[in-house]
């Protein structure tokens, strides 16, 4: 290369930086604080409302950060809570230990807790929470199989599987569907869509 074509070069770069640099996101890293101990951030909504769990003396508790505020969820009496999934209204899901140890899903609403209860075993969790506070998760029912679920109105519902033992339901959007895993009939475990009760095997890329 000459150095005609080396400082045509060299301009056709240096005109390029300004775009390039203006296109590069910048961010900044905000210390949510803590309960007293070491803090996980697990879900966050399009508000920049945080949830997740921080330790502190007697065990980890689920939080709201909301307005520069960190607040304790609570546990309903236990010793531990995490919360996994926060909707648009700060509405949040997720799990807490009961004494005795029993660990159930929770819904955190209006600065209440509420136990969602379970399909008929000691556990369940709650994963994912949509705009109108549905919670979709998964529980164990009294043969300790663990089945996906929908908590609406009260009730908590099991969604079944595609046709094996066990479904855990993990995602939920403003319509009421419903995706997460499944076991199937030779024991395979396949992504599903649940809309209008009814469970779809999404399939696989071939595996």
């Amino acid at each position: 290369m000459n150095r005609s074509s080396f400082l045509r070069s060299a301009l056709v770069v240096a005109s390029c930086l300004p775009a390039l640099a203006a296109a590069v996101p910048t961010y900044t890293a905000i210390d949510l604080g803590t309960l007293g101990g070491m803090t996980t951030g697990l879900g966050i909504n399009a508000s920049g409302q945080v949830t997740g769990e921080s330790r502190q003396v007697g065990g980890d508790h689920a939080f709201l950060y909301s307005g520069g505020t960190m607040t304790d969820l609570g546990t309903l009496g236990g010793t531990s809570s995490v919360g996994f999934g926060i909707n648009a209204s700060g509405q949040v899901t997720g799990q807490y230990t009961q004494v005795g140890s029993d660990r159930h899903a929770f819904l955190y609403s209006g600065g209440t807790m509420t136990d969602l209860g379970t399909l008929g075993g000691a556990y369940s969790l709650g994963h994912s929470i949509n705009a109108g506070g549905q919670v979709v998760g998964w529980s164990h029912t009294t043969d300790f199989t663990e089945r996906a679920f929908l908590y609406s109105g009260g009730t908590m519902t099991d969604l079944g599987t595609l046709g094996g033992v066990e479904s855990r339901a993990t995602g939920i959007n403003s319509l009421g569907q419903i995706t997460g895993f499944s076991s199937t009939t030779d024991a395979s475990r396949h992504a599903f869509l649940y809309s209008g009760s009814i469970m779809t095997d999404l399939g696989t890329l071939g595996g």
